[in-house]
């Protein structure tokens, strides 16, 4: 008898402490004493400074104001912050005393890519991380090909790669570009002389800049003053002269 006493107690303890538990778990899902009360966001050490909105990243934290910290989906949480445009990475952590810390690694913008006169800042992978103009980044291309943009868009890779090649190694040809033209799929460049460098599509760029030099020292060796050159056909390219006559003032470069 005293058996089946002591294993009746323990049965009764073991379903009252689940039920103080179950009662506990209940409070800390629903007290308000464990509302999130404050969040802050932060940029991680080592990201670059921020192209995006920082009110896109406050927009997608502040659901979390008001809602208890056991209830919150932190990993839901992140990946809707890595999705917005020029982020990275993020870091959602909640504690008890509600206050909730958001921490993102931010994406570094290579081009200024504009479009009717508005600049967009975009990514090495093509996508638009926002509207404005950043005058640290040196590229710069200007797009005839398309009338807007928004955050999130892609634009042309491939057009984006060859538009930082051409600015990366028309120096090492003593040609500096001023601005650089994307229209049709073609590249065009205005050097710092004001001279015209019609690159066609974005194929075969190493080919087009031996061309290019080809062009360049032919024209010293004759004295002439390059108004613009036709890169197109690599391997007859063509070129103006400043004081040419239109439509008659094509050169060929001849072959040595």
């Amino acid at each position: 008898m005293t058996d089946v006493r002591a294993s009746l107690f323990t049965k009764v303890l073991s379903l009252l402490i689940a039920l103080c538990s179950a009662g506990v778990l209940i409070w800390l899902l629903n007290s308000p004493v464990f509302n999130v009360r404050d969040v802050a966001v932060h940029r991680a050490d080592s990201s670059p400074p921020p192209a995006v909105d920082p009110a896109s990243i406050e927009s997608a934290t502040l659901p979390m104001v008001g809602m208890n910290v056991f209830r919150i989906d932190t990993s839901a949480l992140q990946q809707r912050i890595r999705g917005l445009p020029g982020v990275a990475d993020a870091l959602v952590q909640v504690r008890i005393d509600g206050r909730a810390t958001v921490t993102v690694a931010y994406e570094a913008p290579v081009a200024n890519w504009v479009v009717n006169g508005q600049s967009y800042l975009v990514n090495a992978s093509g996508e638009v991380l926002a509207e404005q103009f950043e005058p640290d980044v040196p590229l710069t291309i200007e797009d005839e090909s398309r009338s807007g943009l928004a955050p999130g868009d892609l634009i042309n890779v491939g057009a984006l790669i060859a538009a930082h090649q051409l600015q990366s190694n028309l120096p090492l040809l003593r040609v500096i570009p001023s601005r650089i033209h994307y229209s049709a799929g073609k590249l065009t460049v205005i050097d710092h002389a004001g001279r015209e460098l019609d690159f066609g599509d974005t194929s075969q760029l190493d080919a087009k800049l031996v061309a290019l030099h080809a062009v360049l020292e032919q024209a010293n060796r004759l004295g002439e003053r390059i108004a613009s050159v036709d890169l197109r056909p690599i391997e007859r390219p063509t070129y103006r002269t400043v004081d040419a006559p239109p439509l008659t003032s094509n050169q060929d470069v001849s072959k040595p």
